[in-house]
């Protein structure tokens, strides 16, 4: 299965990717041989997710964070599932594993086709409701005779970092009758037959399931039935033995919900950023200057009192510097920078603080005539 001069450096190296190992890390098959594969399983079980896949999923859950378009839930696994279990080759064990990241995921079609089979056997979805929700084959004489696209789109469901040791874990299956499921009945089943156990590769811990749709009322009707599908009908092979049952992972949950809810805080501010800095781009140059010295006086009445009297001498600079430039302006221009003016010596005060009276009134009054010069 492996070039035998790639198998040494093959079994050594410190990163390893289970897919690989699964589908061509496996040294050597003989008959019988239960032990060494049993081994080579549990080696393969105790591989940690990587710090790449850990950055992949945090990425994963900021591209999926718009309520308007993405819906997700995060379910955690009752016992174990077994996903995939027929991509397993020379093994005869397999699993759902992602191609690059080397960790287990649940395919998004395997987890719609759930869905839609429990929201079509509930009595309260009419056939035409489902349709639109998940979508309709091509039927002639039907409703919709070339097909329907669904409304609803499902992602493949993420593995959960660090709800697990390991993502895999092995699981022992017992065949009790060998030969007879061998022969396909060929051979009787008896009591006398001896039990065969097999290492299977299964997946424990949660998965955060992402659906795309066109708007939160939809997003939460097909969430609600996800997750009531996965604790009633779970997903995955060997669910009559009660493998592929989830149920809600509150705890992570509430963190994803939070997570959530400050990315988009944090994008609401980008924007808001975003859209004052285009704004002020578009600014004349006068309007430029008013929007400065607007916020030089809005930053300074918000300090305490005792901060204000320190700073109040850069502020008044600036309302001096926009008084001379000013004067050049056009009249509008001119009337704006004038009320900006008045109603921030109203608020700091008219004099500078020290002064005795006739220095008080000289040094209001050349304000204020200053200011009547500007409207004109």
């Amino acid at each position: 299965m492996i070039r035998t001069v790639l198998r040494e450096p093959f079994q050594n190296a410190r990163n390893a990717h289970p897919g690989l190992l699964l589908q061509r890390g496996y040294p050597e098959h003989e008959s019988g041989a239960t032990a060494t594969k049993t081994e080579y399983v549990e080696r393969i079980c105790r591989i940690p997710a990587g710090e790449l896949y850990r950055r992949a999923y945090e990425r994963w859950q900021r591209c999926t964070a718009d309520p308007q378009r993405f819906a997700g839930a995060i379910l955690r696994l009752d016992s174990r599932l077994f996903i995939g279990l027929s991509a397993g080759g020379m093994l005869e064990t397999g699993c759902a594993i992602h191609h690059s990241y080397g960790v287990p995921y649940i395919p998004g079609s395997s987890i719609k086709g759930v869905v839609s089979g429990f929201a079509r056997a509930q009595s309260g979805f009419s056939p035409a409701a489902c349709n639109e929700l998940f979508g309709a084959a091509a039927q002639a004489g039907s409703p919709n005779p070339d097909g329907l696209s669904g409304v609803i789109g499902f992602h493949d469901a993420w593995w959960v970092p660090d709800s697990a040791t390991t993502p895999l874990v092995q699981e022992v299956v017992t065949s009790h009758h060998l030969e007879y499921y061998g022969s396909e009945g060929g051979s009787d089943a008896t009591d006398l037959d001896s039990p065969v156990p097999n290492a299977q590769v299964a997946v424990r811990g949660s998965f955060l399931f992402v659906i795309e749709g066109p708007g939160a009322a939809w997003l939460d009707l097909a969430r609600d039935m996800l997750q009531a599908a996965l604790q009633e009908h779970g997903i995955g092979a060997k669910t009559r033995a009660g493998y592929g049952y989830f149920s809600e992972d509150t705890e992570r949950a509430a963190s994803y919900q939070r997570m959530l809810q400050d990315l988009r805080e944090s994008e609401a501010r980008e924007r808001e950023e975003a859209e004052a800095r285009a704004a002020f781009d578009a600014l004349s140059d006068e309007g430029k200057a008013l929007y400065r010295t607007e916020e030089k006086l809005t930053g300074h009445l918000a300090l305490s009192e005792a901060e204000r009297r320190m700073q109040r001498s850069v502020l008044v600079a600036a309302l001096n510097q926009l008084t001379d430039a000013a004067k050049s302006w056009p009249p509008a221009d001119r009337r704006r920078a004038a009320e900006l003016l008045e109603r921030a010596y109203d608020a700091i005060g008219w004099f500078d603080p020290g002064k005795d009276k006739k220095k008080r009134e000289k040094q209001e009054a050349k304000r204020r005539a200053a200011i009547q010069d500007l409207r004109g």
